[in-house]
């Protein structure tokens, strides 16, 4: 396996939705976007019927039901990306940051109307997106593909080099999968950003979700029985998947959408919602093959969306400081015993090498504890305690892992996402 292939499986492995962007891109190349379809071939990924190979995991009679649920699945991103894409042209954005701007074609769409794209995501993304890109545009200095962690404040403001005048930030099915604290941070982050730069943070994020559910009960309920039945527990697990995606204690998902402006206000924020339903099309190119009673109903059910557009609220603006990015991991091994020095930050970013500096320890077997030493540790995300929960699942009984040295910040961490309790 060479070495770009075990990164891009050690970054799925710590951030669960790192494969989801690819098929955003094909579920909107199949609906002819011409600068998707050419995204798709510069990248080799295979026409979204190839990828997802429903006929060869399920039976025939299910599959064909879940063909008739399968608009909801390409509704979103279609919707979404038309959506978007439409708003940041209507107001004018010169300056786009895209966060994180997962395989899309947006940055072709908009660099050839004379707009200045910043592509942030992960470098596994970053680095093949902007490369795929190149293919089609060739050299376009309007378009800039950066690696990114939202949680860390350097790498986004080190991401923004170059840039000149204000930001449209936009967020796109990225907030759903942060904690609480993850969640604060990157608020802030953004807050830091736009206290400097001016401008706007956009996203759909929050009232999408609630759009899709609504519209996967609208397809469910319109089955005919015999086929209800066959569908119903793919659906059910679609929905479990989703809940346990959207973080409990995750205040931007908060069922109660005054909750959730309060929060919006608290981080220092002013909001306007703007409707979703000026910026679509009368009808998805998803919705096409639907009965028209049921296409109705589904894009009713966008129509109730709105972006969130939040500017700093001016008394909110602070002063601004940059950090040094660190991280470093000392591994070795004595017998049975993998030990494990970790200092800086353990982060989206550098999650992935510690998984691979840990696996390449362990290949030798017969490994019966791992010790890690925190005291050095700054700040740890989900995707490093999911690196974490990985080494205690390997020793199976976990009995022999430990965590030693930890300090408040970190502690308080584990305590808010619940990982105490886990790593006793």
């Amino acid at each position: 396996m060479g070495k770009n292939t075990t990164m891009e499986s050690l970054m799925e492995e710590v951030n669960p939705v790192y494969m989801t962007a690819q098929r955003c891109l094909q579920i909107v190349a199949r609906l002819g976007d011409e600068d998707s379809q050419q995204l798709c071939g510069a990248l080799g990924l295979p026409g979204l019927e190839e990828s997802l190979k429903v006929s060869d995991r399920i039976p025939k009679e299910t599959a064909e039901a879940l063909a008739l649920v399968m608009p909801v699945f390409n509704a979103i991103p279609e919707a979404r990306f038309l959506a978007s894409t439409d708003l940041i042209k209507s107001m004018n954005a010169k300056q786009v940051v895209d966060l994180p701007c997962g395989y899309t074609a947006r940055g072709i769409k908009l660099a050839k109307c004379g707009i200045r794209y910043f592509g942030f995501d992960l470098p596994a993304v970053t680095g093949t997106l902007g490369g795929a890109v190149k293919q089609i545009t060739g050299e376009d200095r309007n378009l800039k593909y950066r690696p990114v962690d939202a949680t860390n404040y350097n790498s986004l403001r080190k991401a923004l080099e170059g840039a000149q005048g204000e930001l449209f930030i936009t967020t796109e099915g990225m907030l759903m999968y942060f904690t609480q604290n993850e969640l604060e941070t990157v608020f802030s982050n953004i807050r830091k950003l736009l206290s400097e730069y001016g401008g706007r943070w956009v996203t759909v994020d929050s009232e999408l979700d609630i759009a899709q559910k609504k519209i996967m009960k609208i397809m469910s309920e319109t089955l005919p029985a015999d086929r209800a039945e066959r569908v119903g527990p793919i659906v059910s697990e679609w929905a479990g998947k989703t809940s346990k995606t959207t973080l409990l204690n995750n205040r931007f998902f908060d069922p109660d959408p005054e909750k959730v402006k309060q929060f919006v206000s608290d981080m220092g924020f002013d909001l306007e919602r703007i409707p979703m339903k000026d910026h679509l099309p009368e009808a998805l190119d998803s919705f096409r093959d639907l009965p028209p009673d049921i296409r109705k109903q589904a894009m009713d059910a966008l129509g109730e969306v709105h972006f969130w557009v939040m500017t700093v609220r001016a008394k909110s603006r602070e002063v601004l400081t940059a950090e040094e990015e660190s991280f470093r991991a000392d591994v070795s091994r004595s017998g049975n015993v993998l030990n494990i020095s970790l200092a800086g930050r353990l982060d989206t970013m550098t999650s992935p090498t510690l998984l691979s500096l840990y696996k390449e320890a362990a290949e030798s077997g017969g490994m019966k504890a791992i010790r890690i030493d925190m005291k050095e540790l700054e700040y740890i995300s989900s995707a490093g305690l999911r690196v974490l929960l990985i080494m205690k699942k390997a020793l199976g009984d976990g009995n022999g892992f430990s965590l030693v040295n930890m300090n408040d910040p970190v502690r308080d961490i584990l305590e808010t996402t619940g990982f105490d309790t886990i790593f006793v």
